[in-house]
């Protein structure tokens, strides 16, 4: 067998995919054998021997033309975005790629085995697949690291892969199948948990994300006026993190935390900050995310003087009154959202997770800590009643059926308790950590297994990594040091001027929105007009190229706005996103749901129905919101 393939194929690996080169030359072993040998055609073939038996994956006539003869006969029906189980010799990839070239935006190749890919490299000639932007590469995974490597995958490929995930479809190899049937189950239930989670992180409705701009309108002036997160980037590098949160483990191990006192940096949830002050335990800062008021009062009942030297670590989505409360220094955190890039105001973006203890993690990151020690980080409950730690306030507790709840893996039992949203908590956990370069610690006592992180005791943990002192209490302020007046100035001028720009523009996207919603209309004259009352009398008469440019012109326009002007983009586009993909995830889904092009066609007019009123709606909202704030910036600093 000549090595000619393998050395072309690798070097464009290792151009394209280095991660996935280096795991090759590892040489990880294998329960199963690859025998390669000459169809009747020439082409390479391919048979797995495991234990006593030997199984064929290709024909021994025509390998390339068996694949597409599969393909054509799964029929898909829209396949925009397609997964392959199972390698082989790149026989069905390939086919794919060429049957559905016209359609097909991605294609996952899901290969559990090592040598199953490094035998194929060294059969045939891959680099046109391996340097494809389409085919992502999905090989030697465990099962338990699924989610977080097909989580970051996704996340990586980006919008333009994220707006098909409604039409996934799933080419399943029938003889690679028999052998790894459990690890491709696992596998696309860990895609669909991911596929879930970044659908849902975009969010379906506009009033509540239009909480979070109104929020961070309100805080313009304490954005401008306080220290951001990348001043301290780094500043505490190789110290230990301990993040503190309020699951009903903390009752178990809450005694231990003074021994690691002055020996790390500390940081807690906002929930947590009541429970430690009982005990006596004073973190260096305390994370906020929640858009909601009743934060405000997880902080009064701590005494003012004993808040004055903790640091508060938000993003600035939280309501302005949280700001008010607090009589200690802030240090603001951006997450990963447009709209603080409009900002135009560098404090520092951390890729957040939903709630705050994610935010908390990602702050101990950003410092540079290592190890980061997780306590009660349960992400599940004992039961519907018990949700939060001793002495945690009531408002957070949970309003939670025994119905609602399913069953995880437990870090101390078999399983555990939890529900949708602190399942998305530990799952966000998980891709964390595995993105963190440093020992992640869960020395959470009970509660859900984080996949990636190492198990000790609190006491183990402390005494192992928390031994020598760190003054971090004199540090932080001086890496945190406040902007002076006249950087508050020259920052005010610049940010008044995006303002001005940026009302223009979006007094631009209303009268495009306009524009849609009177095509829309003209369109629905045009069937009252024609007669086309009943649904089947329209499919049957309406001209199939009038419809054809309907739908063109309508969905120009809808392409003009999305497109409109530089801060328009920036301003509103974390939230007119959100609306936007889910639109475009259902737009694309029309296909996989009916086959009637004319039937999709329609539909989609109805959704554009409510697409242009629900933009311009948004942009009203946001109009007004901008113009509120630009005045009161104006009477704060100066027009």
């Amino acid at each position: 067998m000549t090595q000619r393939p393998y050395a072309r194929n690798m070097k464009v690996l290792r151009q394209r995919h280095p991660l996935l080169a280096r795991a090759l030359e590892s040489g990880a072993p294998s329960d199963v054998s690859y025998v390669t040998e000459q169809a009747r055609n020439g082409a390479p073939t391919l048979a797995v021997r495991r234990a006593d038996k030997t199984f064929q994956v290709h024909s021994r006539y025509d390998p390339a033309r068996e694949a597409l003869q599969q393909v054509q006969a799964k029929r898909f029906r829209n396949p925009r975005l397609m997964m392959v189980l199972g390698l082989g010799l790149g026989y069905q990839v390939r086919a794919c790629l060429q049957h559905h070239a016209a359609e097909i935006v991605g294609l996952i190749v899901i290969e559990p085995d090592l040598q199953a890919m490094k035998t194929a490299l060294e059969a045939v000639d891959l680099t046109d697949l391996l340097e494809s932007d389409k085919v992502r590469w999905v090989v030697g995974v465990p099962e338990a690291e699924a989610y977080a490597v097909l989580h970051g995958m996704l996340q990586q490929a980006g919008v333009g892969v994220q707006l098909f995930l409604k039409t996934l479809v799933i080419f399943e190899h029938p003889v690679l199948a028999q052998i790894h049937a459990d690890y491709f189950r696992a596998m696309v239930r860990a895609f669909r948990e991911a596929a879930h989670t970044i659908i849902f992180n975009y969010g379906n409705c506009p009033k509540d994300s239009m909480v979070g701009v109104e929020n961070i309108m309100g805080n313009l002036s304490t954005i401008i006026r306080n220290p951001g997160i990348k001043q301290a980037y780094g500043a505490f590098r190789g110290v230990p993190g301990v993040l503190v949160s309020t699951g009903p483990s903390l009752d178990r191990n809450i005694t231990e935390l003074p021994r690691a006192l002055g020996k790390c940096v500390m940081i807690c949830a906002d929930s947590a900050l009541k429970v430690l002050h009982a005990h006596g335990i004073k973190p260096h800062a305390v994370a906020s995310v929640e858009r909601l008021p009743e934060v405000a009062d997880l902080f009064t009942p701590v005494p003012e003087d004993w808040r004055r030297d903790i640091w508060l670590a938000a993003t600035p989505v939280i309501m302005p009154q949280v700001y008010r409360v607090w009589t200690g220094p802030t240090v603001i955190v951006y997450r990963q959202f447009a709209h603080f890039e409009w900002l135009d105001m560098p404090k520092g973006m951390l890729p957040i997770g939903p709630s705050c203890s994610n935010l908390a993690f990602k702050v101990l990151e950003a410092l540079g800590c290592d190890p980061i020690i997780l306590v009660g980080q349960d992400c599940s409950f004992p039961n519907a009643e018990k949700t939060h730690a001793e002495g945690a306030s009531g408002i957070t507790q949970l309003d939670l059926q025994q119905s609602q709840l399913f069953q995880v893996k437990g870090n101390e039992q078999e399983w555990v308790y939890t529900d949708q949203i602190f399942d998305l908590f530990r799952r966000t956990f998980v891709t964390d950590v595995a993105a963190y370069r440093g020992t992640c610690i869960n020395a959470t006592e009970g509660g859900a297994f984080i996949e990636g992180t190492v198990r000790l005791t609190l006491r183990e943990a402390i005494d192992r990594h928390c031994q020598r002192e760190v003054d971090v209490w004199s540090r932080l302020p001086k890496v945190l040091a406040a902007p002076s007046e006249a950087e508050v100035a020259r920052e005010w001028r610049k940010f008044k001027r995006i303002m001005e720009e940026t009302r223009t523009e979006v007094e631009g996207v209303i009268r495009f929105c306009q524009d849609g919603e009177r095509m829309v209309a003209a369109f629905e004259t045009e069937l009252n007009e024609g007669g086309y009352g009943a649904l089947e009398d329209f499919l049957a008469r309406y001209p199939a190229d009038r419809l054809e440019q309907v739908c063109d012109e309508m969905a120009r326009q809808r392409g003009r706005i999305i497109q409109f002007g530089k801060y328009f983009n920036l301003y509103l586009m974390h939230i007119v996103q959100m609306i936007i993909v889910k639109f475009e995830m259902d737009f694309n889904e029309l296909p996989t749901l009916c086959e009637d092009r004319k039937r999709c066609q329609l539909q989609a007019i109805r959704m554009m129905r409510r697409w242009f009123p629900t933009i311009a709606d948004v942009c009203r909202l946001s109009l007004d919101l901008l113009n509120k704030a630009y005045d009161q910036l104006t009477q704060e600093f100066g027009a």
